[in-house]
């Protein structure tokens, strides 16, 4: 039985944060590792390891020992997670969408005590600006734009993948840290790229483009469930993989699928073959990731120290 459920819809840095509604100056307590910024905030039993608070990147949890604390409750933008304080070791992540302004959004925590008692604090999380590339490309008037008769099918592809996008697994999938899916290949530095067909901005890529010969094994990368297996009209052959809690890779242009939807698939596992299937002009795998609502760069999930 299916018992996934809807959403519902070293240098110290400081930051700015509110606390029970009262304005005061907070510093992150933090240090550098392995490039990553691990950070936390005052008052709040919760390390938070990233490569940057911008656009695009993805954010690590974890509890800190606190034999007081029972739970939190963590809400950043549209995003809701619970932390259990139960000494397990656990997979909580954030995304800070591709699209996201540079400003401070709040953080909120929900705090449950052992002996019943709550308590909600506010913080002010200062998300940085980023600067993405974009490509200008001169292409047949039919590159530029899909034809007519092919809208109703874009329009219910699209429809299909938001909806496997929006069901989230309640318990974690995945084992350990993130892995590149072609690791022989070459990856192109084109997350977040505004490409413009015919100086019309046609799309905003979301992933990133790693370029392989036709026939490559491509790879899982990481544990869990196929989600999705199917031709779509711009990715071609395409595979969808949840990980769990939200969490989700995504891998197109694929020459043949080796999977199918609902097989449990483990990190490294070969799923396809690299091909030029949808709208591509030369084999390599498109490979993007969700957190939850956010897109996020795949190389940033892959920085971060999972258990």
């Amino acid at each position: 039985m299916d018992d996934r459920r809807k959403r519902p819809g070293a240098a110290k840095t400081a930051v700015r944060a509110v606390w029970l509604g009262i304005l005061v100056v907070a510093a992150f307590a933090g240090f550098e590792e392995s490039g990553l910024q691990i950070k936390v905030l005052p008052g709040i039993p919760l390390e938070f390891s990233f490569r940057a608070l911008a656009p695009g990147e993805a954010v690590l949890v974890k509890p800190l020992a606190d034999p007081s604390i029972r739970r939190i409750d963590l809400r950043f933008r549209t995003q809701k997670r619970r932390v259990e304080f139960d000494g397990k070791r656990r997979t909580i992540l954030l995304g800070i969408d591709l699209s996201a302004r540079a400003q401070a959004y709040f953080l909120e925590f929900t705090v449950e005590r052992r002996d019943g008692s709550r308590e909600s604090f506010f913080r002010k999380l200062s998300v940085s600006s980023k600067e993405f590339p974009s490509t200008r490309l001169t292409v047949a008037p039919g590159m530029a734009k899909a034809p007519p008769e092919e809208a109703e099918r874009i329009e219910r592809e699209a429809a299909l993948v938001a909806s496997v996008l929006s069901v989230v697994s309640p318990e974690w999938l995945g084992t350990g840290s993130f892995a590149t899916p072609l690791p022989e290949g070459e990856p192109f530095p084109n997350f977040g790229q505004r490409r413009l067909y015919n100086n019309a901005v046609a799309s905003i890529h979301s992933g990133v483009d790693i370029s392989a010969p036709a026939g490559t094994p491509a790879r899982a990368a990481n544990s869990g469930r196929v989600v999705l297996a199917a031709n779509l009209y711009y990715s071609g052959n395409t595979v969808i993989i949840d990980h769990g809690l939200g969490v989700f890779t995504y891998y197109g242009h694929f020459s043949k699928i080796l999977v199918k939807r609902g097989q449990p698939v483990k990190k490294g596992e070969v799923i396809a073959k690299v091909g030029s299937t949808g709208r591509s002009t030369g084999p390599h795998l498109h490979w993007s990731v969700r957190v939850l609502d956010s897109r996020v760069d795949p190389f940033s999930l892959a920085a971060l120290p999972l258990e």
